[in-house]
C-alpha cells in the first residue's frame, strides 16, 4: 500500500485504464503488484471496480471528487453516456459513525458492526434513497446499479465537466432555486425519506439545483428523522437568507412538511 496523501487525476485514469484492459482470468494477487492508494482503493475494491466497468462497458475519464468518504470519478459507457462513479473508502472512513446512522433507520436496524458489511450498506442506502428519491420526482441523480462499495448513477454536468456545487456559485436568480429545492423536499418527505445532510454543498447547480450524496437519507421512522428535518430546513433558509431571499419561517416550514406524513 501506499500511503494515502491524496489522489492525482493522472494516477487514477492511469489505474483505471489498467483495470479495464486486464485479463478476465486476472487473480487478485496480480491486482497486489499494482500501486494502490490507501483508503480507497484496496484489492478488494479494485476487483469489484474492474467486474463493474467490465460488465458495464464504462471508461472512467477523469477524477471530480476525492472527500473524506468518498472519492468520485467521471465515466463513459459504450454509449457515450457519462456516469458519475462513487467509491467509498474502505479505510479511512469513520465506519463506527456510519453505524449509528445506519442503526436507526428501520431498513438496515440488524446491520453488524464489521467494517465493510457498514460501508457496503452506506453505499446500498444511498442507492435505495436515490431510487426513492427519483420515483417520487426529486431532482437528482439517477442510481443506475451498485456492487458492495461502488455506486454508479447518472452524471450531472455537460460533457463531461461536473455541475458546480451550489456554494461554490452566485445565482442569478436565488428566490427560483429556493422555491425548487422546497419543492423538492415536499416531494422527499412526502415519499417518506429523510435527506439528512442537505445543504448548499449537496445541491449542485445545473440550470436547476439537484440534491446529491443520499448516503445519510433515512426514512421518516428513524427517531432521528424529524430532527434532520428540520436541520435541513435550517441549512437551507441559512443559506438563501445570505443572499437576501426572504426565506420561509423554519419553524412554519417544518410543520407544514409534517403534515405530509402525519
Amino acid at each position: 500500500m501506499v500511503r494515502e496523501k491524496g489522489i492525482s487525476q493522472e494516477y487514477l485514469i492511469r489505474m483505471t485504464f489498467s483495470l479495464m484492459n486486464m485479463g478476465k482470468k486476472r487473480k487478485l494477487e496480480d491486482l497486489k503488484e499494482m500501486k494502490i492508494v490507501r483508503g480507497v482503493f484496496d484489492e478488494h475494491t479494485l476487483l469489484t471496480l474492474y467486474r463493474l466497468l467490465n460488465k458495464n462497458k464504462i471508461h472512467v475519464r477523469s477524477l471530480i471528487k476525492e472527500g473524506k468518504e468518498s472519492v468520485i470519478l467521471s465515466g463513459l459507457t459504450k454509449d457515450k453516456e457519462w456516469v458519475a462513479i462513487k467509491v467509498y473508502r474502505t479505510e479511512a472512513c469513520e465506519f463506527k459513525t456510519m453505524w449509528k446512522y445506519l442503526v436507526g433507520d428501520p431498513r438496515f436496524h440488524r446491520i453488524g458492526k464489521r467494517r465493510r458489511v457498514v460501508i457496503n450498506s452506506w453505499c446500498k442506502r444511498e442507492f435505495k434513497n436515490l431510487k426513492i428519491a427519483k420515483e417520487a420526482r426529486v431532482d437528482c441523480p439517477k442510481p443506475l446499479f451498485f456492487k458492495e462499495n461502488i455506486l454508479i448513477m447518472s452524471f450531472i454536468g455537460k460533457n463531461g465537466i461536473a455541475a458546480p456545487r451550489l456554494i461554490d456559485i452566485i445565482p442569478k436568480n436565488p428566490k427560483r432555486i429556493y422555491r425548487i429545492i422546497l419543492e423538492n423536499l415536499r416531494r422527499l418527505v412526502k415519499a417518506g425519506l429523510v435527506h439528512g445532510d442537505l445543504s448548499a454543498y449537496n445541491i449542485l447547480f445545473f440550470k436547476n439545483p439537484y440534491l446529491i450524496d443520499f448516503s445519510h437519507g433515512t426514512t421518516i421512522k428513524n427517531q432521528i428523522a424529524l430532527n434532520l428535518l428540520k436541520r435541513d430546513i435550517k441549512n437551507i433558509n441559512s443559506y438563501f437568507s445570505k443572499l437576501n431571499v426572504p426565506v420561509k419561517d423554519s419553524e412554519s416550514v417544518y410543520r407544514s412538511l409534517l403534515k405530509l406524513v402525519e
